[in-house]
């Protein structure tokens, strides 16, 4: 180690109290220069690490200035060194200069040191720190940015800044805190607590204080709203908060700072919510609207007080969501909403349905509810909503909807010519009648100006008041007019025409009316007696009107009854021309017996009668008859006349058809009763109680479970279980009951609910059919058959037994004496013993057929079994050169003795390509399918067919034959005919001589 750096440490040590003050964020190296020797200089390691160095070069003693300062930067540091060398003390050693990296670029180094002398008071060296400029620069730079960003956030948000010394009282603050309450800083000076105190309002000050000693005392933040006086006199709020910025050498509070915010504005908008509040509650309380909330994590729920009212529950009510859905009418309305909270559970959603509601009281009303589903995580929490009585709006917009189709009606319908008139005095729209008024139809009459077809005199005669009406000087106008019908005539009419006003009270368009009244103008007063009689004829369908002409002892009849009884309209009848309409016997003397009462004693009459018309129609009717009496005398008789026929005829047919049920319950053979919705009987009729052998009124203090065999009670429990709860509409059942005597019957059960036309269930009725008898007559032969079963079996064992040893015994024979063979009746013998063993095999198969097959029956898959009988017979079907198709759906099963429906397969395969045609190339067809309840498999081949209309007798027969085959044995159909009839099915046969045949075979379903 050099003598140099020696001394650099030496002096590095020396004042390394010195440099720890500086601290590594302000000392970025400390160098050492040979003042003897300037070029060579010493670096400590910070400075090598800060120029890209590692080490110092090779540990040199020292190095070369000029490798890392260029001549430029150098003759700055030797101004600098001269200046300080000058006058040491007044002029410190402090120069910016560029250093080199080692990879090239440029380092703005900042040298400071001084002189060190040697002890004969010569410069010697010169020492000192190294500050990286570049660094500092950059970090100054972005504390001046955040400056200028924080002073612009403060002015952006308006931000008041304040500060106060607690110990003197002394305050300071911003522009912007004064401009706050409208003044400047200069204003305000000298700026102390007390006249910040001064400015706030009176009544905010303790809370203000006691905010801040909170403060001091550390018990609590300081944020306090309050109010300052403005310059210009009015309040400005202000929003404070401040902490502790300083505490004294004792470590007291010293000072405390913090930000105004101006919410003057903030506590208007709330006073105003405030208001809004309390007028939205105000308002919803005249309008019925209240809310509710449903909080699904605290299981409650809140109606305020006008739900309450509309429910009308007392203020004490509780209310939950089920008693809530029960306030809503059943069915429909109840329905929707149920399915509506569901949906918004699932996922957040708003609705709106206006539905009905029964009330506590019993009130039924129309509200609108209005709902709304919040979530959180995505799990509802909260239904909530607002709820509205609108039963007088519904029921007025109801009136209104009515209103507004009766119009419609009357509009399209009426007999009066009417139409709609723009402000322009043009046709909008007319209706039929006023179109057939005039001849002219709507498309042409919204071309043409009423001038066109006004009368001329008529139309200069009216023009002021209609102007009048159009210019808003009148609201309507009623007048004789007269118009040119497009054929020439004139068409008198009664018009009248009114403004209809919208809202606002303008006028939107004109109602014009237009009645004809050309007749009325030759005949006013014969005019309204027929209007009055058409009008009340309108009213009522098929309903017409007739009076007596006293004095001319004639009948004056309307169009309706001219029609009804076959007249034509000129026809006038006589009092006895009448009585000859009404049906002899009984029906024509009520009649004149009621018209004799009614004009000499004023008694009216209302009959319903049998009539005949003048086209020999017979039918039921309703006669009306009214007399007035004046002074003792009749002075008016009239009345209606109404074709009931059908109505009649339905209450007649209607009173039959009871009369024949009333007497098929009564007198049934089978046990019918009649029950409640409970289950209790509350008629019954004669068989039943015979069947049962209780009385009726016995009968009606049990049930029927109180009767039923405990065996059958559960099945019997749960059907009508199912039943009550409207599951089923009815059910059958065999099942046993005890009878008085405590016997078992049994007895075949149905019971059917009886509906209204809304599909309410009225009451039951129950059909009871004692089957005990059959019940043991089927157990009697099912016992038989199992002996016959059993007997078939030692018959057809025995017969085999001897049929073997005779088979045996020819055997034998034949073996001892070869010559026998040659013997005739030995070979007959030898046949007869062969086809009695095929018969016996063939009998003994077709007993085993009915034994086995209830405990093999199982799901077969029918492609599967197909497709292995065709392998089987794959050879055969080859030499004989058949083609086979399928044709089944993999996933169809039956319900099938696996043996009999292989054995079933080959038979009709075999038969098909036994029987084929030589005329042509053979092919059999293998289809399959549902029908019914039923899995049908067809076989269908285009060979020899058989003739059905000879052989459909007795195709199923055992030994019979239809071809001349000679492998034909006549054994094979009538086997499979036992099989499938034995698995619960059925063979269909199609065939035609020389075309094919399609045996079609019927198996249970898997599921049948």
């Amino acid at each position: 180690m050099s003598s140099l750096q020696i001394e650099f440490e030496e002096w590095i040590e020396n004042e390394s109290t010195f440099f720890n003050l500086m601290g590594q964020d302000v000392l970025d190296g400390l160098w050492f220069w040979d003042l003897k020797n300037p070029k060579n200089g010493l670096l400590n390691d910070a400075f090598w690490q800060l120029l890209g160095y590692d080490t110092a070069p090779l540990q040199q003693d020292s190095f070369d200035w000029f490798s890392l300062i260029d001549q430029e930067n150098l003759l700055f540091i030797i101004e600098a060194y001269n200046n300080h060398l000058a006058n040491p003390k007044q002029v410190p050693f402090d120069v910016e200069v560029a250093c080199r990296h080692r990879i090239g670029y440029s380092l703005i180094i900042n040298f400071r040191g001084a002189i060190a002398y040697d002890e004969l008071g010569n410069p010697n060296r010169l020492m000192g720190i190294a500050i990286h400029l570049d660094k500092y620069r950059k970090t100054k730079k972005q504390n001046a940015l955040k400056k200028d960003r924080y002073i612009d956030v403060i002015e952006g948000v308006k931000l008041g800044i304040w500060g106060g010394n607690i110990n003197t009282g002394e305050a300071f603050c911003n522009d912007i805190w004064a401009e706050m309450i409208g003044y400047s800083l200069a204003e305000l000076e000298p700026m102390t607590s007390q006249v910040f105190y001064n400015l706030v309002h009176p009544e905010d000050k303790e809370e203000l204080i006691l905010s801040i000693d909170k403060l001091l005392k550390n018990e609590g933040t300081y944020e306090v709203e309050f109010r300052m006086r403005h310059k210009k006199g009015h309040w400005v709020w202000i929003f404070c908060r401040g902490e502790i910025t300083a505490y004294d050498n004792q470590g007291k509070p010293e000072m405390v700072s913090g930000m105004h915010y101006d919410i003057t504005e903030k506590k208007a908008n709330e006073e105003l919510v405030l208001k809004y509040k309390d007028l939205l509650e105000r308002s919803n309380e005249a309008a019925k609207i209240g809310h509710w909330e449903i909080d699904l994590q605290n299981e409650s729920v809140l109606w305020s007080k006008v739900t309450r009212e509309i429910y009308e529950v007392s203020e004490d009510f509780i209310p939950t969501i089920e008693s809530g859905l029960q306030f809503i009418v059943e069915g429909e309305n109840r329905d929707r909403i149920v399915s509506l909270m569901e949906k918004a559970a699932q996922s957040p959603m708003e609705f709106k349905e206006q539905i009905q509601i029964k009330s506590n009281n019993g009130t039924v009303k129309w509200i609108r509810l209005i709902g709304l589903s919040e979530f959180t995580n995505g799990q509802c929490v909260r239904f909530y909503g607002l709820i509205q009585d609108v039963d007088v709006i519904e029921n007025i917009q109801l009136k209104i909807r009515l209103r507004e189709e009766e119009f419609r009606q009357s509009f399209n319908h009426s007999a009066m010519g009417m139409a709609f008139i723009s402000l322009t005095n043009r046709l909008l729209q007319a209706n039929t009648s006023f179109c057939e008024m005039f001849g002219y139809t709507e498309a042409e009459m919204k071309n043409m100006e009423f001038s066109d077809i006004s009368h001329p005199k008529d139309f200069e005669a009216n023009k002021e008041p209609i102007s009048e009406l159009f210019s808003g000087k009148r609201s309507n106008l009623r007048y004789d007019y007269r118009y040119i019908h497009k054929n020439g005539s004139v068409v008198w009419t009664n018009s009248s025409i009114s403004a209809i006003h919208n809202q606002d009270g303008e006028v939107m368009h004109y109602v014009l009316q237009v009645l004809d009244i050309t007749e009325r103008k030759l005949n006013e007063l014969s005019l309204q007696h027929n209007a009055d009689l058409i009008s009340r004829i309108n009213d009522v369908a098929n309903i017409g009107i007739w009076e007596m002409d006293l004095a001319a002892g004639i009948s004056n009849w309307s169009p309706m009854i001219k029609q009804m009884a076959g007249v034509p309209e000129n026809y006038s009848p006589t009092l006895e021309d009448v009585y000859t309409f009404i049906k002899k016997g009984k029906h024509r003397g009520t009649i004149k017996k009621s018209i004799k009462l009614a004009l000499e004693e004023g008694i009216g009459f209302n009959h319903i009668i049998q009539v005949t018309s003048n086209t020999g129609r017979t039918f039921w009717s309703r006669i009306i008859g009214i007399s007035d009496f004046v002074d003792g005398k009749c002075r008016r008789f009239y009345g209606f006349f109404q074709d009931v026929d059908k109505e009649t005829v339905a209450l007649n047919e209607l009173a039959i058809k009871e009369e024949e049920l009333r007497l098929t319950f009564e007198h049934a053979h089978t046990g019918m009763g009649i029950l409640d919705l409970n289950g209790k009987l509350q008629r019954s009729n004669i068989s039943m109680t015979a069947i049962l052998g209780y009385s009726e009124e016995e009968m009606r203090n049990l049930s029927f479970f109180d009767i039923t065999h405990p065996e059958d009670l559960k099945k019997t429990e749960e059907l009508m279980s199912q039943l009550l709860g409207r599951e089923r509409d009815s059910y059958k059942l065999e099942k046993r009951y005890i009878h008085k005597n405590g016997h078992v019957i049994w007895a075949n059960v149905s019971l059917s609910a009886v509906k209204n036309e809304k599909g309410d269930f009225l009451h039951f009725v129950s059909q009871l059919e004692d089957i005990t008898d059959k019940k043991q007559m089927t157990d009697n032969l099912t016992e038989h058959n199992n002996r016959l079963v059993n007997f078939a079996h030692i018959v057809s064992h025995n017969l085999r037994s001897h049929t073997s040893n005779i088979s045996m015994l020819l055997d034998l024979a034949e073996e001892e004496e070869s010559i026998i063979v040659e013997n005739e009746y030995f070979k007959n013998i030898k046949i007869v013993s062969e086809n009695m063993n095929d018969t016996i095999c063939h009998l003994n198969e077709i007993v085993e057929i009915n034994s086995k097959v209830s405990t093999t029956l199982s799901s077969q898959n029918l492609l599967e079994n197909v497709r292995m009988a065709v392998k089987s017979i794959e050879s055969l079907a080859k030499q004989s050169g058949s083609t086979i198709e399928i044709n089944i759906n993999k996933d169809l099963n039956v319900f099938a003795v696996h043996a009999y429906l292989e054995s079933i397969l080959l038979n009709y395969l075999t038969n098909a390509i036994k029987y084929k045609s030589p005329d042509r190339k053979h092919h059999i067809l293998i289809t399959a399918g549902i029908e019914g309840a039923y899995v049908y498999l067809s076989v269908k081949d285009n060979g020899m067919g058989i003739d059905l209309e000879r052989y459909s007798a007795k195709l199923f027969g055992m030994y019979k034959t239809f071809h001349n085959h000679p492998d034909a044995r006549g054994v094979g159909l009538f086997i499979c005919k036992n099989q499938v009839e034995a698995m619960g099915g059925k063979i269909v046969v199609e065939s035609e001589v020389d075309k094919g045949a399609n045996f079609i075979t019927y198996f249970r379903h898997e599921n049948n």
